[in-house]
């Protein structure tokens, strides 16, 4: 009776055993002694222990000394189980962590993009397992659900490029075909290619130009937009037209041939040189730019790791070392604040 009893439960004894041992040894090999890395380089290994594990479980129950009907019980149990748990995925932990996995497979946006959602534009800092993390242009860490990011739309600027605008009101009194090519100045000394020009609006006393330009740059983007906005008020008072709606200035009391122009700054008539002495981008988006250049660095280490010759285990070494120590810093900069 005992031999039998020994004998029947001896395969659920040497599975259990194989799989806590081989389980441990996966979440040290791939989790625990990685400890540097992000939790979005983690996510596929722990999606992967997640399968693991399910699978011991499965196999735990096929080896129990059980009959095929128990067993079948079992694993129909189990199947419910996760099923129920990703049928109720409407629970916040849940629906963000399958939110996160959607994120993964369509890949909108990566770390380093400038996104605009919910009224918020920033560049995106890390993509975790719950929310996704960026950082405004008031240097603000705003994190943002995932579930959000999947139900909701989000706008991904181009790294190729974005389209910059700015928009005027001009009387009547002024032609569109001398306003046209000072807007187009103004958006190339800004430094925007293929400017062009579109009168958005016929309005009861004015007219509404919309300037437009390509900016390839797109880490520039504060900073250009800003240029445009100064690059079109030189321009247009430098050349004697009035940006404000006649239907303000005539409800103060003046006369019709008074222009509201500010003295230039410099020589009469010449446009004045950028003020800026620092980059906006350089303050606002200072985590998302460190953490972006140290993916890139990480990415450009993996590529010259892989593509080393087995025998050449002095240089591979070297660059382990490269790519942990950029790990660290990493994970030191995603910690910090």
């Amino acid at each position: 009776m005992n031999a039998t009893f020994i004998s029947g439960f001896l395969p659920l004894a040497v599975a259990m055993a194989i799989s806590v041992l081989l389980l441990g040894l996966l979440h040290y090999l791939l989790i625990y002694r990685h400890q540097s890395l992000s939790s979005e380089e983690k996510f596929p290994r722990q999606l992967l222990m997640l399968g693991l594990t399910l699978l011991a479980l499965v196999i735990l129950v096929m080896t129990a000394p059980l009959s095929d009907a128990v067993q079948n019980q079992i694993l129909a149990l189990l199947g419910i189980a996760v099923s129920g748990v990703i049928a109720f995925s409407s629970t916040s932990f849940v629906t963000n962590f399958m939110a996160a996995v959607g994120l993964r497979v369509t890949q909108p946006f990566k770390v380093g993009d400038f996104i605009s959602f919910d009224g918020h534009f920033g560049k995106v800092v890390s993509r975790g397992l719950l929310d996704t993390e960026i950082q405004t242009e008031t240097r603000e860490l705003i994190a943002i659900p995932n579930a959000n990011l999947t139900s909701r739309p989000v706008a991904v600027t181009r790294r190729s490029g974005v389209i910059l605008t700015s928009t005027v009101s001009l009387g009547y009194e002024s032609h569109h075909g001398i306003v046209e090519p000072l807007m187009l100045a103004a958006a190339a000394k800004a430094g925007l290619e293929e400017p062009y020009v579109h009168i958005e609006k016929l309005g009861d006393f004015a007219v509404n130009y919309k300037v437009c330009g390509l900016l390839t740059d797109v880490e520039r983007i504060l900073t250009v937009r800003s240029d445009l906005n100064r690059q079109l008020l030189d321009m247009l008072h430098g050349a004697g037209l009035e940006i404000v709606s006649p239907a303000v200035t005539r409800h103060i009391t003046q006369d019709a041939s008074t222009r509201l122009i500010p003295a230039a700054a410099g020589t009469p008539g010449q446009p004045t040189d950028s003020v800026d002495a620092v980059e906006a981008e350089e303050i606002a988006f200072d985590k998302a730019r460190a953490l972006e250049q140290l993916e890139l660095e990480k990415q450009q280490l993996a590529e010259q790791l892989a593509d080393k010759q087995p025998d050449d285990a002095e240089q591979r070494e070297r660059l382990r070392q490269q790519l942990e120590l950029l790990k660290a810093q990493e994970k030191t900069l995603r910690e910090s604040e």
